[in-house]
C-alpha cells in the first residue's frame, strides 16, 4: 500500500496548497450515479485538491458590478487540470488505476435518471473536499477551509489506492451564518421565496450533518455561465427555469460577461474575517506577513516563473497610463494603481515557423496553449506572494501588453483587452462579437478570444500585479538542459517527467510522400528529424468512459485537450533544448493538410476555434517516426498501451539518432473496433493501404462524414454526447457532410448550448468507440488484481 504521504507530497509538488484523503465509505449517503464506486468500480479513496485565490483577485474582482470578473481565478482551471492529470499519471505509474477529473466546466443542466438536481457535477469536488476533512460547507453552497475561508479552488482524483483517510473537519464552525451573501447577492437567489422546497440541503457523511442553502441553480447560471445582466436578475421574481430563461433571452438582457459571485466575494469564515473599508468594501482575509527580503523573493519568482514555462522576467514600476482605458468603466483604477505599484511580467519564447499553410493552426495550437501556461505560472506567483503575506493578483488587463512593449519583447498577441474570468466557451461568441465591434480583444480566463489577429512574433506572455517592493529586471531565464546525446530523448530527462511516456525519434525523410500530411520542410526549412512526444491515457478511464455506473464520459474528454497541452509544452520545451544546442526546432500538433478535426468540448482549444487533432490522420507520421503501427481502425497502436495515446511532434535541423519503440506485429483485425462503431463508420469490407519506410499497413477504410457526425459535431448519442445530459433534435443523417449539413446539424444541437452558451459543442463528451474497444495492450483480469 503507498503511504498516504508521499500521495500528499505530491500533489503538493505539483502545486497543491490543501490535499486531503477520503475512504469511499464516506459516499454511502451519496445518490449512486454520483459516488466514487459508480465511476473507478474498485475504488478505494477520493484525493481532494485545492489551491487558494490570491485574496486582491477576490478583493479586486467584481467591480464595478459582478459581470466583470476582472482577475478572478485566472490561470486556475488549467493548473488544477494538469495537477489532477499529473497525480493520476503518478498514481497510474506505481501501480493505481486512478481517474482524474478537470477542475470545472462539465456537468448536467438537468435532471438526469436517478440524478434530480439540475446544473449537477458527475463528481463534486465540494463533497469530496468536506470529505477528505479539509472544511466544511458554508451557507452559500460553497467550502470554507481555515486557512482560506472559502477562497479555495478545487479538484479531486478517484483512485484504487487503499490511503490511510484524513478526519473530518473538527474544529470551530467555519460558517458562523452571517449571511453576507444573502445581503450582496444581486439575484436575491437566498430570499425564502427564491429558494427551491425546503429552502435547504441536507447532507450526512459519517453520521454529521451539514446543511446549505437549496438554490435555483438557474438563477446561478443566469451570470456564471450565461453573462446575462447581474443587475437585472433581481427583477426576475418569479420561479426561474429553463424556458424562462430563454423567453428572457430573447427578450434582449444584455450580456455583459461571465459573473463573479457576490456570495464568494462577501464571504469569510469568522476567524479570518475583517474589515478595511479604505481597501475594500469586501470583507479581507487575517495573514501573517513573513519577514523575507527582496532577493530572496525575487529568486523564488525566478523558479517559479521557469518551472511554469516562462525563459524571460520583467519586473517594472506599474506606471503605464496607456493601459487605463482598458479598466471597464467605474473600476477604481486611480487606487488599484497606487495599491499595487508593481507589474511582473512572464514571456515564452515563440519559434518561427516556415511558410506551410499548415503553419498558421501549429502556431496557434502552440500559441493558445503556451498562454495557458504562462498564466498558470502568473497565478502561481500571486499566490506565492499572496502566502508570504504581501497582496498579489493576476493582470485581466491592458498592462500586460504595454508591459511587454516597455520591454522591449516582441508579443505574440497584441490589442487592448477587456476580461471575464468565468465566461468560458459559454461566451466566447458573445465577446468575440463584442471585440470585433469595439475593436478591442477581449480575454476569457487569460485567453485571447474570437478572430485575433496572430502575428508571428516570438513572445507569448502574462502579467500579475503586486505591492511587493521588487527591484527592476529585465532578463533571460536560462535552463541548462539541452539535448546532446540519443539518452536525452528518454522520459527520465527532467522536460519529460511527470508527462511524457513515449518517445520515438527518426530522420525526417521517413516522412515524405506521407498522403494527407504536410511538407516538413515547409514548417521548418532545412528540418534534418522527427520527434515524437506521447502521452498515454489511463487504461481504466478509457475502459469505463460512458460504461460506467455514473455513465460519465467527462474524464475522457477531459484527458483530449489535457494530453494536446501536456504533449505540447513538452515539445515547446524540447525545442528550447535544442535550441541551447545550436538546432532550430518547432512543435507540430497537427500534420493534416486538410485538418477534419474532433471537436473541442471546452478551453483554449474551443475558443480558438481549433478543435483537437485528429489521431487517425496524424497516425502515419507518428508510426513512420517509429513510435508504433497503425492497426485496422486506422489508429496508432502501441505496446502497453495500445491506441490509448496522445502525441505531438517536434522538427528540428538537429541530426538525431533514431530511437524506436519496440512494436512487433499487434493488430490482430479482431474487427472489435468495426463493431464498436456506433456510425458504422469503419468498413468491415473495404481496407486501404498505407505506405510507411518499413512496410504497408492496412487499414480499414473510414467515411469520414459518418465519422465526422460523432467526432467533430457530436451528433451521435451513442458517443457518449447523451451522457452529460444533452439533447439532440432527431434527424437524418445527411449523404454528405457538406458546409450546409454541417450548419443544419448544428441547428439540432441543445438548446442550452445554442441559445444560452452560443456553442454547439460546449462540454459535449465524445468517446471514440473504436478506440475504447481494441483490446491491444490492455492488461489481463489477472495482471489487474495482481
Amino acid at each position: 500500500m503507498i503511504p498516504a504521504a508521499i500521495v500528499k507530497e505530491k500533489a503538493r509538488e505539483l502545486g497543491a496548497d490543501l490535499v486531503g484523503i477520503a475512504p469511499v465509505s464516506r459516499w454511502d449517503n451519496a445518490p449512486a450515479m454520483l459516488s466514487p464506486k459508480a465511476h473507478l468500480p474498485e475504488a478505494k479513496s477520493v484525493i481532494a485538491i485545492s489551491i487558494h485565490h490570491p485574496d486582491a483577485s477576490v478583493e479586486w474582482g467584481g467591480l464595478p458590478n459582478s459581470n466583470y470578473s476582472g482577475p478572478f481565478q485566472l490561470g486556475m482551471i488549467p493548473k488544477l487540470d494538469t495537477i489532477s492529470w499529473r497525480l493520476t499519471h503518478f498514481l497510474e505509474k506505481t501501480g493505481y488505476p486512478s481517474i482524474p477529473f478537470s477542475c470545472t466546466g462539465f456537468w448536467r443542466h438537468r435532471p438526469y435518471k436517478s440524478i434530480p438536481t439540475t446544473n449537477t457535477a458527475s463528481f463534486s469536488h465540494r463533497h469530496a473536499f468536506v470529505a477528505a476533512g479539509l472544511g466544511g460547507f458554508g451557507w452559500n453552497n460553497m467550502v470554507l477551509s481555515a486557512a482560506y475561508g472559502p477562497r479555495n479552488r478545487l479538484v479531486s482524483v478517484i483512485t484504487s489506492a487503499e490511503l490511510e483517510p484524513d478526519p473530518l473537519y473538527s474544529g470551530e464552525p467555519l460558517c458562523d451564518r452571517c449571511r453576507m451573501c444573502e445581503k450582496h447577492c444581486p439575484g436575491k437567489n437566498y430570499r425564502g421565496e427564491m429558494l427551491l422546497e425546503p429552502g435547504y440541503d441536507r447532507i450526512l457523511i459519517e453520521g454529521k450533518e451539514f446543511r446549505y442553502a437549496k438554490l435555483n441553480r438557474f438563477r446561478c447560471l443566469w451570470g456564471e455561465q450565461f453573462a446575462l445582466d447581474m443587475d437585472r436578475l433581481g427583477e426576475v421574481t418569479e420561479q426561474l427555469d429553463e424556458e424562462k430563461m430563454y423567453e428572457l433571452i430573447r427578450s434582449g438582457i444584455p450580456r455583459p460577461g461571465g459573473e463573479f459571485g457576490n456570495c464568494f466575494r462577501f464571504c469569510m469564515t469568522k476567524s479570518k474575517r475583517y474589515w478595511d473599508k479604505k481597501y475594500t468594501e469586501a470583507p479581507r482575509r487575517k495573514k501573517p506577513r513573513a519577514e523575507v527580503t527582496p532577493e530572496t523573493v525575487l529568486e523564488k519568482i525566478r523558479a517559479i516563473a521557469r518551472a511554469g514555462g516562462a525563459n524571460r522576467l520583467c519586473i517594472q514600476k506599474n506606471e503605464f497610463p496607456e493601459a487605463v482605458s482598458s479598466f471597464v468603466k467605474g473600476f477604481p483604477v486611480e487606487k488599484f494603481t497606487e495599491r499595487f505599484p508593481y507589474v511582473i511580467t512572464l514571456g515564452r519564447t515563440l519559434p518561427e515557423y516556415g511558410d506551410a499553410p499548415e503553419s498558421k493552426d501549429n502556431r496557434a495550437f502552440l500559441s493558445v496553449t503556451t498562454k495557458v501556461r504562462i498564466g498558470m505560472a502568473a497565478m502561481d506567483i500571486a499566490r506565492y506572494l499572496d502566502d508570504l503575506g504581501w497582496e498579489a493578483t493576476q493582470d485581466w488587463t491592458e498592462t500586460n501588453n504595454e508591459a511587454v512593449k516597455r520591454a522591449g519583447w516582441k508579443a505574440d498577441v497584441l490589442g487592448p483587452a477587456r476580461a471575464t474570468s468565468t465566461g468560458g466557451a459559454g461566451c466566447f461568441d458573445i465577446i468575440a462579437e463584442r471585440a470585433r465591434n469595439d475593436k478591442k480583444n477581449i480575454v476569457i480566463a487569460g485567453m485571447a478570444a474570437g478572430d485575433v489577429e496572430r502575428k508571428n512574433n516570438p513572445v507569448s506572455t502574462n502579467s500579475l500585479f503586486t505591492d511587493f517592493p521588487l527591484p527592476t529586471v529585465n532578463e533571460p531565464l536560462n535552463s541548462s538542459i539541452k539535448i546532446a546525446s540519443p539518452e536525452d530523448l528518454s522520459t527520465e530527462n527532467p522536460l519529460f517527467r511527470d508527462t511524457i511516456d513515449r518517445i520515438a525519434a527518426a530522420p525526417v525523410s521517413v516522412l515524405k510522400n506521407l498522403p494527407g500530411l504536410a511538407d516538413p520542410e515547409k514548417l521548418l526549412p532545412d528540418c534534418k528529424s522527427v520527434v515524437v512526444l506521447a502521452a498515454e491515457m489511463p487504461e481504466r478511464m478509457v475502459e469505463l468512459a460512458a460504461d460506467n455506473e455514473a455513465e460519465c464520459a467527462m474524464s475522457y474528454s477531459f484527458s483530449q485537450y489535457q494530453l494536446i497541452r501536456e504533449t505540447l509544452w513538452a515539445a515547446h520545451d524540447l525545442c528550447e533544448a535544442l535550441n541551447r544546442s545550436g538546432f532550430e526546432a518547432v512543435p507540430v500538433a497537427d500534420f493534416s493538410v486538410d485538418p477534419k478535426r474532433n471537436l473541442a468540448p471546452y478551453w483554449e482549444f474551443a475558443w480558438s476555434r481549433l478543435g483537437h487533432p485528429d489521431l487517425r490522420a496524424n497516425a502515419p507520421a507518428a508510426a513512420a517516426a517509429g513510435l508504433g503501427e497503425i492497426g485496422l481502425s486506422g489508429l496508432l497502436l502501441t505496446n502497453g498501451a495500445g491506441p490509448r495515446l496522445r502525441f505531438s511532434f517536434v522538427l528540428t535541423t538537429a541530426i538525431l539518432e533514431p530511437v524506436k519503440s519496440k512494436v512487433g506485429k499487434l493488430c490482430t483485425k479482431c474487427g472489435k473496433c468495426i463493431a464498436a462503431c456506433p456510425m458504422k463508420a469503419l468498413s468491415a469490407d473495404e481496407t486501404e493501404t498505407v505506405e510507411l519506410p518499413d512496410g504497408r499497413a492496412e487499414q480499414c477504410r473510414r467515411n469520414e462524414d459518418k465519422c465526422r457526425w460523432s467526432r467533430s459535431l457530436g451528433m451521435c448519442p451513442e458517443s457518449g454526447v447523451s451522457h452529460i445530459g444533452w439533447t439532440i433534435r432527431k434527424g437524418p443523417v445527411p449523404e454528405k457532410l457538406d458546409e450546409k449539413a454541417v450548419e443544419e446539424a448544428r441547428t439540432r444541437k441543445d438548446p442550452l448550448q445554442l441559445k444560452g452558451y452560443h456553442y454547439a459543442n460546449q462540454i459535449d463528451t465524445v468517446v471514440e468507440r473504436c478506440l475504447q474497444a481494441c483490446p491491444v495492450g490492455k492488461k489481463t483480469i489477472a495482471e489487474k488484481e495482481a
